[in-house]
């Protein structure tokens, strides 16, 4: 609902252009506070579809909407301009450190990449067999324990192609030596740490 004072405002705009079939309409509209069905009802519904005037129910439309907050004053006293938001007059300004910039930068890095949202960032890594794989092989079960993982997240990180993911048959396997030189499990394992 539209504050008192914006529609007293919009009240005297309208009373001195009196003469305009629409400006006392959306005056009345306005005075009686009415709503959109009440208006849609009085123009539309109510009349024989002969004798209906849209231009007036566009007009009192308006104003319902306007009594309503959906749009500004401008859209029915076009001379007028809308009030600034209260939102807009509450705006306030943060000051941080350079250090605390940068361990914003950092965790909101972070959040992109375990996000998957800089995958350009990360080399891809594809799925290779068995036969390319390193000696130090694990299977994904000590993978996760290694990295404090769930299975969900190493399988969407093989997914995307951030995590090397060697498979024999429906075993897959990860190359420990691998995964603890991974940016993107080290970066796990310091936000991990980070929230301890």
């Amino acid at each position: 609902m539209r504050k008192q004072s914006e529609i007293n405002r919009a009240i005297a705009y309208l009373e001195e252009r009196n003469y305009d079939p629409i400006c006392r309409i959306q005056r009345e509209v306005l005075e009686e506070k009415r709503s959109e069905s009440w208006v849609f009802n009085r123009y539309v519904r109510d009349v024989p579809e002969d004798e209906r005037n849209e231009t007036l129910f566009y007009a009192a439309r308006d104003a319902a909407q306007f009594l309503a907050g959906k749009i500004g004053i401008s859209s029915i006293c076009p001379d007028l301009e809308d009030e600034p938001e209260e939102e807009q007059e509450l705006e306030e300004t943060i000051t941080l450190s350079l250090s605390e910039y940068k361990k914003l930068l950092l965790r909101l890095d972070r959040v992109e990449r375990r996000l998957g949202l800089r995958v350009g960032d990360v080399a891809p890594a594809p799925r290779k067999d068995i036969s390319e794989a390193p000696d130090e092989l694990i299977g994904q079960a000590d993978a996760c324990r290694l990295i404090g993982c769930a299975k969900t997240t190493i399988k969407q990180w093989a997914n995307k192609g951030l995590i090397t993911r060697y498979q024999k048959g429906y075993n897959v396997y990860y190359s420990r030596r691998e995964l603890l030189g991974s940016s993107v499990v080290r970066d796990y394992k310091d936000s991990k740490s980070n929230k301890e």
